[in-house]
């Protein structure tokens, strides 16, 4: 049987193996991907290996449900998703295609500023699926803004959750919507946690009405994720 001091050397060596994968798929996605989705994402080139590995990670781990995505600007990092959609699951995109909302004070002294910005086209987001080879029967758009299109059919499941919904009310109704759905073991990432106050406080207020404690992983300055029911890094997985 293994001494402590042995399953003590075992564990730090798979939580800094486990460390190491982490930042090398971070910053290793596939270089043609990469140059595809640039033009249609903001986001940096870790932060979307991130994503891909995440949504690899869940069919690895054999979590159930669909990849929904809420805010999808020009469809870069929903492409990446896709890149990772195996046969059974589906991708689900919502974004009002009008720009970024009005925002309240709680979102920060410089949301106001972003109003009506990043506006694209739905059109955008399908020429980049099609680019990555995803037909349309594998995903859905919900043009409009999330209080009219979270009223309509949702999925029933849901493996990875990316919010990139930047303000306060918007990141809420996505939490609120889609966590309940969220399988134990699938992911959430929250795109704007470390940019926009407004989004940050949604999720520490989400946590307090709802009691959750989520292990919160962070990539870039901006980036925050965390397996749902994940309790601990000592298996140095994820």
């Amino acid at each position: 049987m293994p001494s402590i001091l042995q399953r003590a050397k075992a564990a730090l060596t798979a939580r800094d193996n486990g460390a190491l994968n982490r930042e090398r798929a971070t910053v290793d996605l596939d270089a043609k991907l990469l140059q595809q989705v640039r033009p249609y994402s903001l986001a940096s080139a870790k932060k979307l290996g991130n994503l891909k590995r995440l949504a690899a990670s869940t069919t690895e781990r054999s979590i159930e449900g669909d990849f929904v995505e809420c805010g999808t600007y020009k469809g870069g990092s929903a492409a990446v998703l896709g890149s990772a959609l195996t046969p059974g699951r589906h991708l689900w995109l919502y974004d009002s295609f009008e720009g970024m909302p009005e925002v309240k004070e709680i979102d920060g002294a410089d949301a106001g500023e972003w109003v009506g910005r990043l506006r694209a086209s739905d059109d955008d987001v399908r020429e980049i699926l099609t680019l990555v080879g995803l037909s349309p029967s594998q995903y859905t758009i919900r043009k409009g803004w999330f209080d009219h299109t979270f009223l309509q059919q949702l999925p029933e499941r849901v493996a990875v959750l990316h919010c990139d919904a930047d303000w306060h009310a918007s990141v809420t109704v996505v939490l609120e919507t889609f966590y309940p759905r969220v399988a134990e073991g699938g992911v959430v990432v929250l795109d704007d946690f470390g940019w926009w106050e407004g989004c940050r406080e949604a999720f520490y207020d989400f946590c307090a009405r709802h009691g959750e404690k989520p292990l919160l992983e962070r990539v870039d300055c901006d980036q925050a994720y965390w397996i749902k029911g994940k309790t601990n890094n000592r298996t140095g997985q994820d």
